[in-house]
């Protein structure tokens, strides 16, 4: 590459022949616009209330308790091997359109991207949902089908429970 880099030095510039260019001759730069920001956040009254609701929500699962304030810093006066336990875990989460979700990671063999991220009784209600709708399956297949569409502490327990 440095060697191609230095073909023209030396040569006579002419206009259009790349020579004007700086390090980034991206579209962005062309038409004047920078992107410098890695992570853009609402800071109005809405993001609170969507914290507020969120742990509210999760009161009872502690796992997703612990992400939920991983994800949105509000976990600053935990001690620091805690907190960074606790970003780590939530690199495989996200919040979006008012839910907790969880997404591939990559490591596991999931049928879908992300999944709802549920409460152990949001999950009772589903399961004894699925069990009905569905021809009165099993514990397993109904938990594959859960699996599918949610994410949810002990769903194993919740599943045995409902049925």
């Amino acid at each position: 590459a440095d060697a191609l880099s230095r073909r023209a030095s030396g040569q006579p510039q002419k206009d259009g022949d790349g020579s004007a260019w700086s390090v980034s001759e991206d579209w962005e730069t062309e038409r004047g616009l920078v992107n410098d920001l890695f992570l853009i956040q609402q800071t109005d009254s809405t993001s609170g209330m969507l914290v507020t609701e969120l742990c509210n929500r999760f009161k009872e699962e502690p796992l997703f308790l612990e992400i939920i304030e991983a994800l949105f810093s509000l976990d600053s006066d935990k001690p620091e091997r805690e907190r960074r336990r606790a970003k780590h875990r939530a690199l495989g989460y996200i919040v979006e359109d008012g839910r907790l979700w969880r997404i591939a990671d990559g490591k596991s063999t999931r049928a879908r991207a992300r999944v709802e991220c549920v409460t152990k009784k949001e999950a009772m209600v589903l399961a004894k949902e699925a069990h009905e709708n569905n021809g009165h399956w099993g514990r397993d297949l109904t938990k594959l089908q859960l699996m599918d569409r949610i994410a949810s502490p002990s769903l194993d327990q919740s599943i045995v429970t409902a049925l």
